[in-house]
């Protein structure tokens, strides 16, 4: 009773504070604050790559290096870009990526990274008007990660947003064809049709280059354990078994309450080899609260963010009505 009392009080005060401060003063220092947290996180890991002499435009330049090793007829996923005199990236996409990218052999490598930065830039900016964010969710760290490295993954999410449009089936599996998960979305967004299409499409490709296709079925498990290692597991829960089964757990339970949500949350959470910047995949669902620990490049964090955050989807509605109950009995017991 006593505890409940002073909890009452204490959510009392923060109401008195918030009317006092006004809401629209409140939302406008919470988004300087929220600002502020991309901007130093940002800043910190992309010195941090200046400092190990990472190109800019590296993955666009590993995917243009995979293409031209296929076209001279040698291995794609041979190809590779050295960092910092010593550590070696190499390509991982699949058949339908390097097909897709086969244009990219018309121009140089310069040329053609300085192209698909320009792509990728504009794709951000995309991002953030289709969901109505403000401009500076670009200093979002995963966001200005893909940004400098010149990943596909933000041209893969503004191509799932243009999904929703009229050409929105081309547009999803162009997406698939650049990266395969993102079909995850899809389940959360499209409808199963839509879905298929896509993979169809993907599936397609080896119609175009058979030998491609076997030729990367049978290096798959190299393949796999080399982008494994040179990511050091990646950042989502996939090879850690204590975080894998709780992590999946909560996407189980979030998508029997909102599939869409679930959806683009799955691949940042659980996908296998994950990177950084695959957490932009939760901006179409995002909250403040989960933005905050998405911003922190620390390893395995997105996991746990992810079931703190399907927590409190569950919790939070008791809590809201224990707490407003709490309030009402500390305001009838105070003294007029």
């Amino acid at each position: 009773m006593v505890l409940s009392r002073w909890i009452g009080i204490t959510v009392l005060r923060f109401r008195a504070v918030r009317e006092r401060v006004g809401e629209d003063r409140l939302r406008i220092l919470g988004e300087i604050a929220l600002a502020a947290w991309f901007a130093g996180q940002s800043y910190t890991r992309i010195a941090s790559f200046i400092e190990l002499n990472v190109p800019l435009g590296m993955d666009v330049q590993i995917y243009y290096r995979g293409v031209q090793e296929w076209l001279h007829g040698r291995d794609p996923w041979a190809a590779t870009v050295i960092v910092n005199s010593g550590t070696v990236f190499n390509y991982a996409g699949s058949p339908a990526t390097t097909l897709l990218f086969a244009p990219s052999a018309l121009l140089s490598e310069s040329q053609f990274t300085a192209l698909w930065l320009t792509l990728t830039a504009l794709s951000a900016v995309a991002i953030i008007r289709w969901l109505r964010l403000p401009m500076w969710w670009l200093l979002f760290p995963p966001t200005t990660e893909a940004l400098y490295s010149g990943n596909p993954q933000l041209v893969v999410l503004m191509l799932l947003l243009a999904g929703a449009g009229r050409m929105g089936w081309l547009a999803d599996s162009v997406a698939v064809a650049l990266k395969v998960y993102a079909v995850i979305p899809l389940f959360g967004e499209r409808q199963l049709r839509r879905v298929g299409l896509a993979l169809v499409l993907t599936a397609a490709t080896f119609v175009l280059a058979p030998s491609l296709w076997i030729q990367y079925a049978t290096e798959f498990g190299a393949i796999s354990a080399r982008l494994a290692h040179q990511s050091s597991n990646g950042w989502s829960a996939f090879y850690s078994p204590m975080l894998l089964v709780p992590t999946a757990i909560a996407l189980i339970l979030l998508w029997r309450r909102d599939p869409k949500a679930a959806a683009w949350l799955a691949v940042p959470a659980v996908w296998p080899s994950s990177e950084f910047h695959y957490s932009t995949f939760a901006q179409p669902v995002m909250t403040p609260l989960l933005a905050i620990p998405l911003a922190v490049p620390v390893q395995w964090l997105v996991p746990v963010a992810i079931i703190a955050y399907v927590i409190w989807r569950f919790v939070s509605p008791p809590v809201h009505e224990h707490l407003a109950a709490w309030a009402a009995d500390a305001d009838f017991a105070s003294p007029p």
